[in-house]
This record gives C-alpha cells, structure tokens and sequence, in this order.
C-alpha cells in the first residue's frame, strides 16, 4: 500500500505508542488523526492530544486531534464523522488505547473489569464497526490492534481482555477478507519499550528500548498489500526481522 496521503486513524495517540506511531506515519505522509481522552496535561503521566499534534504540525505533517473516550459509542460516532469530514476517508485504524489494571481475577473488582473489556474489546469492535463503511468504498484498508500472541501467561483480567481482542481481530480478518481489508495484530518483544505509562507505573528498565521500534514494525505492515497480509498475530520485533534488521541497538535508550 502506498502510504502517502492516506488516513489513519491512531487511538491513544497522546503518549507513548501511539504517539511514536503517529509522529512515524505523518513523516511519512500519512494523514493522521489523534484520537485520544487527553486533553490538559495529566499530573502523574505525560501527554496531550495537543502536544503530539503540534510536534507532527511543526514537522509539516497533516493531523486533526480528536478528543475521544473509545467506551463511548457517541465518541466513536463523532470520531469517524469528523475524520471523514476533513479528510473524505480513512484507510487505517491502529488501535493501542488500553486500561492496564494489574491484579489476579479475586483482586481486581468489577468496575475495573468493566474498564477492561469495554477498552480493550468492545473498543475495537465499536471502532472497526465504525471505520468499515469508509474503508469497503475504498476498496481497501488495514485494521491493526495492539494485542498478543494467544497463548503464553494469562493471570488475570488485563492480559484476558487483550487475548479476547486478539481472537477479535482474527475472526475480523476473516470476515474482512472479502472486502480487502487486512486485520492484524502487533505487541512488544523481549525488553520493554520506556513510554510515558510505564514511567509513571515505575516500570523502567535499564535494558528498555525506545517506542520507535514498535513505529517501525507498524509502519512495515500497513505498507504491505492488505489482500495478502491479514490474520497474523506479530510481535515488532519479528516484523522488523522480517525486514532485514538484526541489530536492534539503534533502539537502545541513551
């Protein structure tokens, strides 16, 4: 897919992953919209809507924040209709908006269940639900969720939400399939990448590396054809292997 001029649509683009995306998509002429809850600085974590729009503004890229809670399906609603309103369409949506509450399924009580599920799966389904009419007219679209391989350590509510977004997303690029439009999903291998969220929850690691690395990896699959690349559950690091890299230094933190 040639990337230039196409829109996208980025959630939790205020900080950390979404914004390292949403700065590498516009670089590379990717109209962008910021669809994020952020709007005046927070006082225990980093990152507006406005802040990351004005960094890409100031690298001459094309962005239109939105203030957006993905819960809400008036949110979502509005979302679209004023993307589609400046842009005339959208072709991406990159969903990485997520509640972490931390905790086993007897500590963690049921509004933060409630928290869970409703960003983390039923946000996708109300955004894709949402994002399909105008991707079916272009013929084409990629769909990405920040989710992980299904398997491996599921301890409580969190990592269940974001297995049950995995397992979304697959049946979804299967009833896409039709209509050329891919479903994928990405998530962080190996050392953690240092965002503004795992500061703030006092997750920072000597070995972490730079949310740049995440960017790539997504920049590398929406640029493939979304007729032949769908259904596949990723990690960034196996895309950007896949791409030749093998020294992932540059990403180190200095």
């Amino acid at each position: 897919m040639d990337l230039n001029g196409k829109v996208a649509i980025i959630t939790g683009s205020s900080r950390g992953l979404g914004k390292a995306i949403a700065l590498t998509l516009a670089r590379n002429g990717v109209k962008v919209v910021l669809a994020a809850r952020t709007e005046s600085p927070h006082p225990r974590i980093g990152g507006t809507i406005m802040q990351t729009a004005n960094e890409i503004i100031a690298e001459g890229g094309s962005v239109l924040p939105v203030k957006c809670n993905v819960t809400l399906d008036d949110d979502v609603t509005s979302l679209v209709e004023k993307t589609l309103n400046e842009f005339n369409r959208i072709d991406i949506l990159i969903h990485c908006a997520a509640a972490n509450f931390q905790g086993g399924i007897e500590s963690t009580d049921l509004g933060k269940w409630d928290i869970l599920m409703g960003l983390n799966f039923r946000g996708l389904a109300s955004l894709v639900k949402s994002v399909i009419p105008s991707m079916k007219q272009q013929g084409e679209g990629h769909i990405l969720n920040v989710s992980p391989k299904i398997g491996g350590n599921i301890t409580g509510p969190y990592t269940l939400s974001k297995h049950a977004s995995t397992l979304l997303s697959l049946s979804m690029s299967k009833e896409f399939s039709t209509y050329d439009i891919a479903v994928n999903t990405i998530w962080p291998e190996g050392s953690s990448l240092r965002t503004e969220g795992m500061i703030a929850m006092g997750r920072v690691n000597p070995d972490d590396q730079s949310p740049q690395r995440f960017a790539d990896a997504v920049f590398e699959i929406i640029s493939k054809d979304p007729k032949k690349y769908t259904g596949n559950t990723l990690s960034d690091m196996e895309v950007l292997r896949e791409c030749g890299v093998n020294d992932f230094s540059k990403y180190d933190l200095i």
